[in-house]
């Protein structure tokens, strides 16, 4: 069965209309994610290599565990719903910070696909090391925390030691508003 996307306009109101997934991506059609920042007492980010399987962004490191939103679904429901299926951890919308509704219009120029989603930020904090998830084979291919700082370097990097998704700009706005929320709290 095709995997459907509830269709957004631009600034996140709901058209009233599904898609399926390899349509909304060729056809650069708004939608709904949600992405969990994971961060542990270091302050070192969860990064996750993306299987070379993946439609969109294939091996290449990505700064959150996230995914679609199904139809009907909150951004606090996909992103619990998301840790358990990437991570096989178990929680509760409480377990997550809220952090803040972002705009990503991006695309895999590789694929010559569009990403353009409305994404719920969250940030879990954790004492788990990397070798410690039972993450999901068929998305992520390996797990590593990185330093923050060394995080933003890359994504900065003309030529970046470690290759993320190329969002750059998108990546770093959204991890100065993490590092917020948890300085803040």
């Amino acid at each position: 069965m095709p995997e459907l996307f509830e269709v957004f306009d631009d600034r996140n109101q709901p058209l009233g209309y599904v898609k399926e997934r390899h349509l909304v991506h060729r056809e650069g059609d708004w939608h709904r994610t949600a992405q969990v920042y994971v961060l542990n007492a270091r302050r070192e980010l969860l990064c996750n290599l993306r299987h070379p399987d993946k439609d969109v962004f294939a091996s290449l490191w990505d700064v959150c565990i996230g995914g679609h939103l199904a139809p009907g679904e909150t951004y606090p429901e996909g992103a619990v719903r998301e840790m358990g299926e990437e991570l096989g951890v178990a929680l509760e919308p409480a377990d997550l910070r809220f952090v803040a509704h972002v705009s990503i219009n991006g695309g895999d120029a590789v694929k010559g696909l569009f990403d353009r989603e409305h994404a719920g930020v969250f940030v879990w904090q954790t004492d788990r090391p990397a070798e410690g998830f039972e993450y999901q084979r068929e998305e992520i291919t390996r797990l590593a925390f990185f330093p923050l700082a060394e995080v933003r370097r890359n994504l900065n990097a003309e030529l970046p030691a470690v290759p993320f998704i190329p969002l750059r700009e998108t990546y770093l706005r959204i991890l100065e508003l993490v590092e917020k929320k948890i300085g803040n709290e």
